[in-house]
């Protein structure tokens, strides 16, 4: 297990993943290993919609590039409070499809042995409607998927 991706989407609930994939890393070694702290943008914002007021949203290549440069902003203050210490690359990828998509196709490129993410823990009609992530990574991943329950974050938060 030399790269090992972990996948944020900046809630609480996925900061239950980083000690795990910290500990593959201990495992195996940090000289023989390096973390990817990733964050995955979702591209599904409307491209030509006029709200009320004539707001009109035509620069989806602009919010997106937004979003990016937030997203490195933050994903970069991430890694420094929990990853000091431990190889870590962090990056913002835009994929051509869905959130899940896009992380499978990281991780098939980059030569990824293990995905650590995290799980909302959403059931009912939140993950009818909303589907799960991990759910769908797990079912197209090109190599092994650990998921952390939310449970787990919401028990260690003091």
């Amino acid at each position: 297990m030399k790269h090992i991706l972990v996948t944020t989407d900046f809630s609480e609930e996925a900061e239950a993943a980083f000690d795990y994939a910290k500990e593959q890393v201990q495992l195996i070694g940090k000289e023989k290993s390096k973390i990817t702290l990733l964050k995955v943008i979702d591209i599904g914002i409307p491209t030509n919609n006029e709200f009320d007021y004539g707001l009109d949203v035509t620069d989806k290549m602009g919010i997106i590039e937004r979003l990016r440069e937030q997203a490195l902003k933050r994903i970069k203050m991430i890694a420094q409070k929990h990853f000091t210490g431990f190889p870590i690359d962090t990056l913002v990828y835009t994929p051509s499809k869905d959130v899940d998509k896009g992380i499978v196709e990281f991780a098939e490129t980059n030569d990824v042995d293990l995905i650590v993410m995290s799980s909302h823990g959403r059931t009912g009609m939140g993950r009818l409607f909303l589907g799960s992530i991990a759910e769908r990574v797990i079912r197209h991943s090109p190599c092994p998927v650990m998921v952390v329950p939310a449970r787990v974050a919401k028990k260690e938060t003091p």
